[in-house]
């Protein structure tokens, strides 16, 4: 009996060894890199200038950092996912079978996934054209010849340079596509949201302010007076946000030091404040189900697609489809990268970190291994999920959904929450205040031509009694002429 318990001891240990964990499908969701200050949202940025004093050039965009943050991450994926790492892709050509790519309508998600792209096909050239492709010229050739020689003769010059390449060797124009709908800030649309917020996170909110004011207020003001802005969120959130922007992007905050803050102690502050308004008021650990939900559903729907196209390409189960790519990359921002961490963290009881970075990332990585499918989950490439049975995280994942007729009764409609009981309240007082007004001007104009006319009566009656008094005669005259009474 002991020597069959280590034989079966042994030959587990020899399946561990020589099992094959082969990488079947990776899914990447990351924000944009460091960016300038935005000036959305009632921020504080006058003509291209921050609460610090700091001039951006642009509103937003992706800083050169961000670039090359996003490059970083390319690198990371090639050397993981590659023919150096796992094998998922081969990153010296460029299938777009292979990859989808989503990202939002910002300048600052579409170049950092460019950027990261350009990490990812580092090596990567146009193909060369044959002889018969290389004596193609464009269009406009006939019609040069004649309308302008010379210029066609340096765009010969040119093709005569490049010879059989493409475009001067560059790697290809990647085709990035939007979320499909109702996939990213659904909690913008969900009015009852506000009024959760307030009850859930109203009090945290106010312990920052008080602690702004008892820590940094007195010394901010020697460089931004506006005290007021201090109690505001949407004036708060930019104080923070922007400092983190500077600070990350290596500006010169020799005003704010000067002030007597210390930078440390305010990026902790910032990260903080900053971090409670993505994983606690933008969503927490319930409505990230509410925000989250189709796009944790997409997830799953590329799992299953990619194990069902293997399955059916067994002898090339490394292959790709345009509905089964091996690699989806989405782009987007804190408030797209957050709510999934909280999603998880709600879903699997696991740690998310309390402040989204400039590039903060998920990936969630599916493995074939002795026939099942497995899991691995990470954030920032800190790993909280390792070898999960598929059908375990998917039962998991579906734990925490919410259909579409559950969210469409929490969110509800304005009037039936009490900041929209008060909004329609105050609408119907201004609408009879409306109607009062009109009311009473009607009637202290009705009544002043009521006054007028009295007084012009009482005038004219005064002058003919006066006339009467002077002249009897013609008093008496007038008192003959009545109509006499007909019996």
């Amino acid at each position: 009996m002991k020597d069959y318990f280590f034989l079966i001891l042994f030959l587990n240990i020899i399946k561990i060894i020589y099992s094959e964990r082969t990488l079947a499908f990776v899914y990447e969701h990351v924000r944009h890199g460091a960016r300038a200050p935005s000036s959305g949202y009632n921020s504080y940025f006058v003509n291209g200038t921050d609460e610090y004093g700091v001039n951006w050039k642009y509103d937003g965009e992706l800083s050169a950092i961000g670039k090359r943050q996003h490059y970083l991450l390319g690198v990371r994926n090639r050397l993981k996912y590659g023919k150096e790492g796992l094998g998922l892709i081969d990153f010296t050509k460029f299938d777009p079978r292979e990859i989808l790519i989503h990202a939002t309508e910002y300048n600052r998600t579409h170049q950092s996934i460019n950027s990261e792209l350009y990490g990812m096909y580092l090596n990567y050239k146009e193909e060369t054209l044959n002889q018969e492709e290389k004596s193609y010229y464009m269009v406009n050739t006939d019609y040069m010849k004649n309308s302008d020689p010379e210029l066609l003769n340096e765009i010969e010059s040119h093709l005569v340079k490049i010879d059989n390449q493409v475009n001067d060797g560059s790697i290809p124009v990647f085709n990035i596509k939007p979320f499909p709908p109702n996939r990213i800030f659904l909690v913008d649309r969900c009015t009852k949201l506000d009024q959760y917020r307030d009850e859930k996170v109203g009090k945290k909110v106010r312990e920052y302010y008080d602690e702004f004011e008892r820590r940094f207020a007195k010394n901010f003001t020697n460089f931004f007076n506006h005290t007021e802005y201090f109690r505001d969120y949407n004036k708060m959130k930019s104080i923070t946000d922007h400092f983190i922007c500077d600070y990350d992007n290596k500006k010169d905050l020799t005003n704010v030091t000067n002030s007597g803050i210390n930078l440390t102690e305010f990026l902790d502050f910032s990260k903080r404040f900053y971090g409670n308004f993505i994983f606690d008021w933008f969503i927490d650990e319930y409505t990230s189900g509410l925000e989250e939900t189709h796009l944790m559903q997409d997830l799953i729907g590329y799992m299953e697609r990619r194990m069902e196209f293997r399955k059916q390409n067994k002898e090339e189960k490394n292959k790709a489809s345009y509905k089964a790519p091996k690699m989806v990359m989405d782009c987007g921002h804190d408030t797209t990268v957050g709510p999934i961490a909280r999603y998880m963290s709600s879903a699997f009881n696991i740690d998310y970190h309390k402040f989204c970075e400039f590039a903060c990332n998920v990936y969630y990585e599916l493995y074939e291994e002795d026939g099942k499918y497995t899991v691995d989950y990470y954030l920032d490439d800190e790993r909280l999920i390792h070898q999960m049975e598929f059908s375990e995280f998917k039962q998991k994942m579906e734990s925490k959904y919410w259909n579409d007729t559950f969210a469409a009764q929490f969110c509800g409609k304005e009037e039936d929450t009490y900041i929209g009981k008060k909004s329609k309240k105050k609408q119907k007082i201004e609408g009879n205040i409306s109607l009062l007004l009109g009311i009473a001007i009607l009637s202290i104009t009705l009544f002043l031509i009521f006054l007028s006319s009295a007084v012009i009566m009482f005038v004219r009656v005064r002058d003919i009694e006066k006339k009467f008094d002077e002249n009897k005669l013609v008093n008496e005259e007038l008192k003959g002429s009545e109509m006499p009474i007909l019996d």
